[in-house]
C-alpha cells in the first residue's frame, strides 16, 4: 500500500480488531515516517466464536512486507498484506495469537478464541434420562390421511421406549444413528378417523430395573384427516411456492412466485410452512405468513377454463384465459424452439376456441394440453430464439400472460439496463483479508458499468446508488416496474467458514431460468479475458434477483473477495474497470447472438 503525503495527520479506522493506523506527512521532500505496525483479524469476526466442525476459516492482514505468524507458525503474506488459511480445531477451546513482525523487528499481536462444540455423545448407562436434543417432532405438524408421523428421542441406551400415542419405538443400532447409542425411533401412518389436536408427544423410557423417566416433544401434532383440505388465499408481495421443506442460506428451492388472491388447497403443515395440493400426486409448500385461511365451505381451487384471446398492443403481446377462480401456477421455458409453458393447477379445459389476433409480433402460436389430472398446460411458441421476458397475473376475467417482445434494435444504445450493486448499508457482504468490503466493491463496479453504458447511449437504472441497505423486495419491485430490458446484479463471491480461502477463486455467472443462460454464458466467457479463472456458469440459482421472469437477468460474481489474489484484483480500480468493460463486451456478444 502506497502512503500519500498529507498536510495533516489522519486517523483511519479499520475493521474490528485492527489497530488504528495514524499517517503523518507533509508536502516536503522529506520521506514519510514508517507506518506503525498492525495486525488485522477479519475472519473470525469477533474475539470469541463458536464452531461445530473441525475447521474454521482464517482471513487476516498486516502491512505489506511484514511477516505474520499464528501461534508461532508462519503464514503466507501476499503483496497486499493479506493472509488466509484454515484453522484446525479440537473440541473445546482453541486459542490463537496472530503476530505481525515488521522489517525492523517490531511486532504486534492479536489473540482470539474459537470454541468447538462437543458433538453429541451416547448417554452414559449410569444416567437414566431423555435428552432434549434430537427429539422429534420438533415443529408443529398438521397431518393428513396416509401421512407418516416419525417420532424420535435420544436417551440412555438399553431401555424400553414408548410414547403416549401407542407408536412402537425401537432402539436403533449405532451404525445407523451416526454412531450414537440410545436413539429410539417409531413411525405411525395416519388413518382416516384419527383425531388429535395440538398434542405434544409424551415419551417414556424405562430401565431394566423398572425405573422410568418421561419427556415431551417440542412440536405438537394435529391429526384431523376429515378436516382437509383447508382453503387458503395467498397474500403479500410475490409469495413463493417451494418444492419442499429444505433450507439453506437462500431459502427453500422455489417452484414459482405467484400473485396474491390465489386460492390454495392446504393439506398439512410443518412448522411455519403449509403444504399445498396442486394436483393429484403433486404438492408444494408455502410460508404460512403468506396465506389467510378462509372459513370452511369455501369453493375448492378448481375451475373450468373458458375462451381465450391472443393479441398485441403497441408494446407487448398477451394471452388471456377466461377462468372464474385465481388458481396457482408455475412456468418453465424451452429454447430451440423457444417456448413458454405455464402449468395452471386445478384447471380443466372447457375451451372451445382460441382467438388469435394478427396483432401479435412475438407470439407465433398458442395451444394447451392436459399432461395429467388437474394440470392445464399453456404453451406459447415465440418467433425469436431468445425469450425477453413474460409476466403472469390475473385480472377480473381470468389469467393474463404478458409477453415481452424482442427489442427492435439489438444495440446497447437502444436498451435500458437495471444494475444492482449487492449488499449495502449495514449489510456489508463478504469481507476480504485486507478489510475490503464487498458492498463497496460492488457499488464501485456498478458505477463503472453505469458510466460505460451511458457513454454508449443506454439508459441505466440503479437499485442503489449509495451505501444503503435496500431490501430484496424493494430491489425486485424497482427492477420489474422500471421497464428495463435487462438486469445485471453485481456481487463479489466468498467461501464458507469451513473452507480454505486460498483454494477457491475465479469468476462466475448465475441464472435461474434456462432461457437466460445465453446471457450468463456470454458474460462469463468475456470475463475470462481478464485473466480470472473460471469458477462456473451456475443454473437454477435460487436468488431473489434471478427469480423474475419479466426480463433477462444475470448475477455476476466477479471474483472471490475471500481469496487474497482475487481480492487484490477487486480492490484495484484499473482491474474493476476491466471487469466492467468485459461485462459490457459479454452483453454485446449476447445481443449479437439474438436473431433478427
Amino acid at each position: 500500500m502506497k502512503i500519500p503525503h498529507l498536510h495533516k495527520s489522519l486517523t483511519v479506522t479499520l475493521l474490528p480488531f485492527a489497530v488504528n493506523l495514524i499517517l503523518a506527512g507533509s508536502l516536503s521532500s522529506q520521506p514519510a515516517p514508517a507506518r506503525p505496525n498492525f495486525v488485522r483479524l477479519v475472519v473470525p469476526e469477533s474475539d470469541t466464536v463458536q464452531a461445530s466442525s473441525g475447521t474454521y476459516r482464517l482471513s487476516a492482514g498486516t502491512a505489506p512486507g511484514n511477516k505474520l505468524t499464528i501461534n508461532g507458525s508462519p503464514l503466507k503474506v501476499y503483496p497486499s498484506g493479506a493472509a488466509a488459511g484454515l484453522l484446525n480445531l479440537n473440541v473445546g477451546e482453541n486459542r490463537f495469537t496472530l503476530t505481525a513482525t515488521g522489517p525492523k523487528g517490531d511486532s504486534v499481536s492479536k489473540s482470539f478464541l474459537v470454541v468447538r462444540a462437543k458433538p453429541p455423545e451416547t448417554t452414559p448407562d449410569s444416567v437414566l434420562t431423555i435428552d432434549t436434543i434430537m427429539t422429534e417432532p420438533s415443529a408443529e405438524l398438521w397431518l393428513n390421511e396416509d401421512d407418516r408421523l416419525e417420532v424420535q428421542f435420544k436417551g440412555t441406551p438399553g431401555g424400553k421406549a414408548s410414547c403416549d400415542l401407542g407408536i412402537p419405538m425401537t432402539e436403533i443400532k449405532p451404525d445407523y444413528a451416526h454412531g450414537l447409542g440410545g436413539i429410539y425411533r417409531g413411525v405411525y401412518t395416519v388413518k382416516d378417523g384419527d383425531t388429535l389436536s395440538s398434542h405434544p408427544v409424551r415419551f417414556r423410557l424405562e430401565s431394566p430395573s423398572g425405573a422410568a423417566v418421561e419427556a415431551s416433544s417440542k412440536g405438537a401434532v394435529t391429526m384431523r384427516p376429515g378436516d382437509f383440505p383447508y382453503i387458503g388465499v395467498t397474500k403479500g408481495e410475490r409469495p413463493a411456492l417451494s418444492y419442499g421443506l429444505g433450507e439453506d442460506r437462500l431459502g427453500g428451492a422455489k417452484m414459482s412466485f405467484i400473485n396474491s388472491g390465489i386460492r390454495l388447497a392446504i393439506t398439512g403443515k410443518h412448522g411455519n410452512q403449509y403444504r399445498v395440493a396442486l394436483s393429484p400426486g403433486q404438492e408444494a409448500w408455502i410460508a404460512a405468513a403468506n396465506v389467510d385461511l378462509i372459513p370452511r365451505g369455501a369453493r375448492l381451487p378448481a375451475a373450468l377454463t373458458e375462451n381465450w384471446t391472443v393479441y398485441g398492443d403497441d408494446k407487448y403481446d398477451y394471452v388471456t384465459v377466461g377462468i372464474p377462480l385465481r388458481l396457482p401456477y408455475s412456468s418453465t421455458t424451452e429454447s430451440d424452439p423457444s417456448r413458454i409453458h405455464i402449468d395452471l393447477y386445478g384447471a380443466t379445459s372447457n375451451t372451445n376456441w382460441i382467438i388469435q389476433q394478427l396483432t401479435t409480433r412475438e407470439i407465433r402460436n398458442v395451444y394447451y394440453t392436459e399432461p395429467s389430472t388437474g394440470v392445464f398446460r399453456i404453451t406459447i411458441e415465440l418467433r425469436h430464439k431468445q425469450i425477453w421476458g413474460y409476466e403472469i397475473g390475473y385480472n377480473p376475467s381470468g389469467l393474463v400472460i404478458k409477453v415481452r417482445r424482442q427489442p427492435e434494435k439489438l444495440k446497447i444504445k437502444a436498451l435500458t439496463f437495471a444494475l444492482d450493486a449487492g449488499h449495502g448499508g449495514e449489510n456489508l457482504g463478504a469481507l476480504g483479508s485486507t478489510g475490503a468490503l464487498e458492498k463497496e466493491i460492488n457499488l464501485a463496479v456498478v458505477k463503472e458499468l453505469k458510466a460505460l453504458l451511458e457513454d454508449r447511449g443506454a439508459r441505466v437504472i440503479l437499485t442503489r446508488d449509495s451505501d444503503a441497505d435496500v431490501t430484496m423486495a424493494d430491489r425486485v419491485r424497482k427492477v420489474v416496474t422500471s421497464g428495463a430490458d435487462m438486469l445485471i446484479s453485481i456481487h463479489s463471491n466468498s467461501i464458507g467458514l469451513t473452507t480454505n480461502p486460498e483454494n477457491t477463486r475465479g469468476t462466475a455467472t448465475f441464472y435461474k431460468h434456462i432461457c437466460y443462460r445465453p446471457l450468463a454464458l456470454a458474460i462469463v466467457r468475456s470475463l475470462l479475458k481478464t485473466g480470472l479463472p473460471l469458477f462456473g456458469n451456475v443454473g437454477s440459482f435460487n436468488f431473489s434477483l434471478n427469480a423474475p421472469t419479466e426480463l433477462p437477468n444475470v448475477l455476476v460474481e466477479m471474483a472471490f473477495v475471500s481469496n487474497p489474489l482475487d481480492e487484490m484484483n477487486l480492490t484495484d480500480p484499473e482491474f474493476r474497470h476491466k471487469i466492467a468493460e468485459r461485462i459490457i463486451d459479454g452483453v454485446e456478444e449476447f445481443l449479437a447472438s439474438c436473431d433478427d
